[in-house]
């Protein structure tokens, strides 16, 4: 399966979920749509279509008077999570999100285990900064497990992100 159609699987799971949140009256979550280009051209039956320019992250909404912002990560990688999933500017508008006190995060789902873990912008970042110090690429698997917050199913919701939200 290609990396495409598994991070739709789970962006479809997170979907659900943010439905089932909002018939609860728990949480108003939202997919941030990808802003695209298109040219038509009426001589030829093929059409050009490109993103107009970068996205945010996945999700957005607010939760208890709370802002979130987070974006959703799937790897077939069993021992570690690399880093080069996440975009610069993702980075930069879950940092500047969470300096307006809102919460940002990632969920990372191992597809293998079918493990989904929350990574908070402050576990992120301590990495990333390493990174381009020169240290690791990627984010152990049994980081994940000793620090991060597991996202499981419960009560009806797929992925039950909302109880790691303080």
């Amino acid at each position: 399966m290609s990396q495409g159609k598994r991070g739709k699987a789970l962006e479809n799971m997170i979907e659900h979920t943010n439905s089932v949140y909002r018939s609860k009256g728990l949480a108003l979550v939202h997919k941030e749509p990808t802003p695209w280009n298109v040219n038509y051209n009426p001589k030829k039956r093929v059409n050009i279509a490109f993103p107009e320019k970068k996205g945010t992250v996945d999700f957005e909404g607010v939760s208890k008077g709370r802002s979130i912002a987070f974006d959703a990560k799937t790897t077939e990688n069993k021992t570690s999570f690399p880093l080069k999933n996440i975009a610069d500017h993702q980075i930069n508008y879950l940092r500047d999100h969470q300096k307006q006190e809102g919460f940002s995060f990632i969920i990372v789902e191992f597809a293998k285990s079918q493990e989904r873990f929350l990574l908070t912008f402050d576990q992120l970042h301590s990495w990333w900064v390493e990174m381009f110090r020169g240290g690791r690429k990627s984010i152990p698997y049994q980081y994940f497990k000793e620090n991060c917050k597991q996202i499981r199913s419960r009560n009806g919701v797929a992925v039950d992100y909302l109880e790691h939200i303080s």
